[in-house]
């Protein structure tokens, strides 16, 4: 192979498809959708098949409770209400995370309070979150960010010890474990996003939906009050006589989930399986191929955790000082040249740098009023959070493959090293 680098006028490493060879069943999802317009079966739940989902998406996790939901933020809405977060209380998220997960709780007047990352797992840090526990705080909320589990172990053993709620942002961990046990079925109460198109999308993609998940009667009853307005049959599942006493309008919001993405969803949920462990058996030929390669190491994962990210990519953490001070920017680009779809920049939501929490806007809450329920946001400031702002241009990522073409991955492998190789020639 000639080794001078594609981008300086050499022959790319990869000449195999590097485009996704796994097909979703096109036909299956066109047959299931049909069905329900033929029925006329466009709105509902608690009945037929949006029941049958949940069913299915229950035995798949191992949990008790489950209710599809239209989003995967309407999930985590419901799941902070459930939790009694209300107007002054406080819940911990990573500063590295993303706006949609705690919106619900932000809108309910909750004030977040954000922690570091684990630099090396790119997860949320336990030992900061701890750090910023008060007494109004009610809520943690971590990320399984692409799929990767943070530590369940650690983040319960402080929910526990502070009498805390761990609500979980499960939105790119379906089929995601902890020593064994599916996310889910696990810790207090998990939101599942279903958003997008397999095989890119959600694990359990639907287009648009969501899913709230627990082992907790009182959190499950909770949530259904909260945002499954006229489900059928509701009023005759709840054992709370408070709740009880609602009418079957509940608590008003109808954040069910759409028949039509269901259908879509359990297609996409039958095929969860075979998608996660082909891609980990991919992921695992991958880095076995390119390890001890200088200035780039697969992020690290917790010895319980299993997990496919089949959402977001695989995240390596690059270190631009093994390289000269090459910066991931033309370190990606020389990649790209060669063929490997490899990104830079994979750090973009700071939460604590949104304008809401770094710049006055006035009226943006109507006026007089300075933040959502009267209740002030806090504010921040570039260095506030140096660990997980030091991750910048340090963070790669890599949409891997369930079914890669043929030589791919070896091509891949041979790609990166060679750009490693040649590194000095793109000083």
């Amino acid at each position: 192979m000639n080794n001078t680098l594609a981008i300086l006028g050499g022959s790319a490493a990869v000449t195999a498809d590097a485009t996704e060879q796994y097909e979703r069943p096109v036909e299956e999802e066109k047959k299931a959708v049909c069905e329900l317009i033929d029925q006329g079966f466009l709105s509902g739940s608690g009945t037929g098949l949006p029941k049958k989902f949940e069913e299915e998406f229950k035995e798949l996790v191992g949990c008790k409770y489950v209710l599809a939901t239209s989003h995967g933020h309407t999930a985590l809405a419901s799941a902070y209400f459930a939790a009694g977060l209300g107007a002054g209380d406080e819940f911990i998220h990573p500063t590295i995370g993303y706006l949609g997960s705690y919106a619900g709780a932000l809108h309910m007047g909750a004030t977040p309070v954000f922690c570091e990352l684990d630099p090396k797992t790119l997860l949320a840090d336990p030992a900061d979150i701890e750090k910023r526990i008060t007494p109004k705080t009610r809520v943690i909320n971590p990320v399984h960010m692409c799929g990767r589990v943070c530590d369940m172990d650690a983040l319960l053993a402080i929910c526990e010890k502070h009498n805390l709620v761990l609500v979980e942002d499960a939105a790119h961990a379906h089929g995601s474990e902890w020593g064994g046990i599916k996310i889910g079925n696990l810790g207090h109460i998990a939101g599942f996003s279903c958003q997008g198109t397999s095989p890119r999308g959600k694990p359990t993609a639907a287009g648009e939906g969501g899913i709230v998940a627990t082992n907790d009667r009182e959190l499950y009853e909770r949530a259904l009050i909260y945002c499954h307005l006229h489900r059928s049959g509701a009023l005759d599942e709840l054992t709370n006589p408070v709740y009880k006493q609602l009418e079957p309008q509940l608590l008003g919001w109808k954040w069910r989930a759409h028949p039509l993405a269901v259908a879509i969803a359990r297609i996409s949920l039958k095929t969860l399986p075979e998608r996660i462990e082909k891609f980990i058996a991919t992921r695992e030929e991958l880095v076995e191929k390119i390890k001890g390669i200088p200035g780039l190491e697969l992020a690290h994962n917790y010895p319980k955790s299993k997990h496919a990210e089949l959402y977001g990519g695989l995240k390596f953490l690059y270190d631009p000082d093994a390289l000269g001070g090459l910066t991931a920017e033309c370190f990606c680009e020389a990649l790209n040249a060669e063929g490997v779809p490899m990104g830079a920049n994979c750090i973009s939501h700071i939460e604590h740098l949104r304008s809401i929490y770094t710049q006055d806007l006035p009226g943006l809450w109507g006026e007089g009023h300075p933040g959502p329920a009267n209740i002030p946001l806090p504010r921040y400031q570039d260095g506030d959070f140096p660990v997980s702002e030091g991750l910048r241009g340090r963070v790669l990522a890599l949409a891997s493959w369930i079914e890669p073409a043929p030589g791919l991955i070896d091509q891949v492998a041979t790609a990166i090293r060679k750009v490693v190789d040649n590194y000095q020639a793109l000083l």
